[in-house]
């Protein structure tokens, strides 16, 4: 069964199954390092928008200090939000 989308999206329901199933086999700390691996890969491709942005900065250390468990899934998410691309 597909997990329940948090936020209003246009879903696909068969694609988020998969997703599920694969996302099973992992540890959440594993698909944060790798979110933050791929993540930073891409930002540099949007250096000119983003450059020094501290809100992204600090996602990525709050998230990194919840990995080794000085943070709290919380703190996770109030920095996620606080990151806005517009």
């Amino acid at each position: 069964m597909a997990s329940k989308p948090k936020i209003k999206i246009f879903d696909h329901t068969e694609l988020r199954n998969e997703i599920d199933k694969a996302t099973e086999l992992v540890s959440q700390v594993d698909l944060a390092e790798w979110a933050i691996r791929v993540a930073r890969q891409v930002l540099p491709y949007l250096e000119q928008e983003f450059s020094n942005n501290e809100k992204i900065t600090n996602g990525f250390k709050v998230n990194e200090l919840w990995q080794i468990g000085e943070a709290t899934v919380y703190q996770v998410r109030q920095a996620g939000f606080k990151v806005e691309v517009h």
